[in-house]
């Protein structure tokens, strides 16, 4: 049996004699920085003075994809950026900066001497950074894990665990309950009801989906609500959706609706909902909102019609050629 198709306990099993993850943490940190929308090289090098490699994962950085490629993303400067949010047509696919450090991991390596860096503590970015790092193996089960939290919705053990912890931003904290399962073990109590949180969130979510809260238009599914859900768990729910849109209201009682948009699992290749000008939208190639331009007026039917009709145009342009 393959270490891929070992249960999570079986697989570290000959790990139990090792270092612990926060052990291997802290005698080589990884940095957190404060979140932020995006960075230049500069900014950053500026920010880590030296000659030394800054090993930036998942977190976007200006103007990086015109940088020189590699195997785990760009390089410009001093600065290697493993982060899947570039705006390139390399990065608009079902991937994850996770993906990249195990490329990256199984071919040319990372410098030894490195500072890694992050700013954010999800699913994606710790496992791309301990990668990166040397603290895990460049296993295809972390990036099952990574694109189940950020692309898919699946249940994914890792994933349910980490996706939650994120919100304590405590890197060792997550790291602790990371080595816990995947050595079998119990995890902390807080760490457990974070999990299990995320596990309601989900089956709510799937409760709503059972009961035929969405509505369709072409391969254009969508719902409103009163209150907010996370749209990240629909994708695996609604398999045969290309665009899935999930409304509430704006919180200024602006009478304006938040809506969430993001690529199904039966989007055609290439299709980017960043590239269609829909209004008020703002995001990246494979989901967004309308929050961040103060809501839309648009009702979600209308909506809803209207990517449909750019989803048909695609499909069609791409049928032609």
């Amino acid at each position: 049996m393959s270490s891929e198709t070992m249960s999570l306990g079986e697989s570290m099993r000959e790990r139990n004699n090792e270092r612990s993850l926060v052990e291997r943490y802290r005698e080589r940190p990884i940095e957190l920085l404060e979140e932020f929308s995006g960075i230049t090289v500069e900014e950053l090098e500026a920010r880590f003075p030296g000659e030394f490699p800054i090993i930036a994962c998942d977190f976007g950085i200006y103007g990086i994809g015109d940088g020189e490629e590699f195997p785990g993303g760009y390089r410009s400067g001093r600065v290697l950026s493993v982060d899947h949010h570039a705006s390139t047509s390399r990065m608009a696919h079902r991937i994850s900066s996770t993906t990249l450090a195990i490329k990256q991991a199984r071919t040319e390596g990372f410098p030894g001497t490195g500072r890694v860096v992050i700013h954010h503590t999800d699913c994606d970015s710790l496992l791309s950074s301990l990668i990166v790092s040397g603290f895990l193996p460049p296993e295809e089960r972390f990036n099952a894990a990574a694109i189940a939290a950020d692309h898919t919705g699946e249940p994914d053990e890792i994933a349910d665990l980490l996706q939650p912890l994120q919100r304590r931003r405590d890197i060792e904290f997550s790291l602790r309950n990371l080595d816990l399962l995947l050595r079998g073990e119990a995890l902390e109590e807080d760490a457990r009801e974070l999990m299990l949180g995320r596990l309601a969130q989900r089956e709510t979510v799937a409760k709503l989906v059972r009961e035929g809260a969405f509505r369709s238009t072409g391969g254009v599914y969508f719902a409103s609500f009163s209150e907010r859900h996370d749209a990240a768990f629909f994708p695996a729910l609604l398999p045969e959706a290309a665009v899935i849109l999930v409304g509430s209201p704006m919180s200024d009682d602006s009478g304006k609706t938040v809506l969430k948009i993001r690529l199904g699992l039966a989007a055609p290749d290439g299709f980017r909902v960043n590239t269609l000008g829909l209004p008020d939208f703002g995001g990246r190639w494979n989901a967004g909102n309308t929050k961040r331009h103060g809501g839309t007026a648009i009702p979600i039917e209308e909506y809803a019609e209207l990517v449909r009709e750019k989803l048909e145009a695609f499909v069609s342009q791409s049928d032609e050629e």
